[in-house]
């Protein structure tokens, strides 16, 4: 039989031992309150996404006509862009397509593709076929899988020529509307592929 000398420093060791462990579990419980919240990552600018598209893969070697009526869809067309519209239904413009390495296989292999998240698509609007400037650039973004899945999850954005002013972006209506009819493609409507190109898509 223990005497009551003995048990005492038992006792005592253990009682600090559970105001230890009581002490360390609030600790650890007040540290996970205060820990900050993993915040979403947010997509890089407009002007980042399209730097350096120039070295991308060009998808029609030469500028393929864009009816006008189509291209002022692709910005937000002044009262004037409007009236020059109306009054010259024929003044169409060319585009040349880029398209950067997430997205080449898809739109240089596929007769009906499906671009992975990353894809970017930047289409200049040219002036002229013989133009070497653009003046407006517009570009399709393939987002995370939510970000908009009735249209492919693509987000749309247009941007000055030299591609440093955002001018839109988002879920675009007037290019949600313009590319709805092309979801057999991922909403991307390649009428600007070289028709050798096309004949060899599987």
């Amino acid at each position: 039989m223990r005497s009551p000398r003995r048990s005492a420093p038992l006792k005592l060791s253990a009682v600090v031992l559970l105001l230890c462990a009581a002490c360390a579990c609030v600790q650890t419980a007040g540290s996970q309150k205060e820990s900050p919240k993993t915040q979403v990552e947010q997509p890089p600018s407009g002007a980042e996404l399209v730097a350096g598209y120039k070295s991308w893969a060009r998808v029609n070697p030469v500028p393929a006509v864009f009816h006008s009526r189509i291209a002022i869809q692709c910005s937000r067309p002044s009262p004037e862009q409007q009236r020059m519209e109306q009054e010259n239904p024929h003044r169409d413009k060319f585009v040349t397509v880029y398209v950067n390495e997430a997205g080449r296989r898809p739109m240089f292999e596929a007769r009906a593709p499906r671009f992975p998240v990353g894809t970017l698509i930047v289409k200049e609007k040219l002036p002229a076929r013989d133009a070497t400037e653009p003046e407006l650039l517009t570009a399709m973004y393939k987002r995370e899988a939510g970000y908009d899945p009735e249209r492919g999850d693509w987000e749309y954005m247009v941007l000055d020529g030299a591609g440093t002013e955002v001018r839109a972006r988002g879920k675009l209506e007037s290019c949600r509307a313009c590319h709805e009819s092309y979801s057999g493609t991922d909403f991307v409507s390649r009428n600007y592929l070289p028709s050798e190109l096309f004949q060899k898509l599987k």
